[in-house]
């Protein structure tokens, strides 16, 4: 879809009286962007759309919880699956997770 046609999309859905489309469109327009500008001034003490994490976005809180080689940029889409490794798999990881995360450097001093 065309950036045009979903705004138009947009605007069509705003048509409350259908006998007088062009009003109810101007109006519900100008109570949108009241309410932007509203939530815009608001922002740092209300939650709103303009100050929300996306859908795939993490929060800092979360961000700063565990070791950080695991911290990832997004979450996981699509359906958990579990997966069996051997041994030599597990082993690998395992170095992996000594060799390259600061929080264990300390204890393999």
């Amino acid at each position: 879809m065309y950036p045009i046609e979903r705004f138009l999309r947009k605007l069509k859905s705003y048509v409350r009286n259908r006998s007088r489309p062009k009003g109810s469109i101007a109006e519900s327009y100008i109570a949108e962007e009241c309410l932007t500008f509203c939530s815009l001034y608001f922002a740092e003490h209300v939650e709103t759309r303009h100050n929300q994490f996306g859908r795939n976005e993490l929060d800092e809180n979360v961000l700063n919880e565990g070791i950080n080689i695991f911290k990832t940029n997004g979450w996981a889409l699509g359906k958990r699956e579990a997966k069996i490794f051997n041994d030599e798999t597990i082993i690998k990881a395992h170095r992996y997770v000594l060799f390259n995360c600061e929080e264990i450097e300390p204890y393999v001093r």
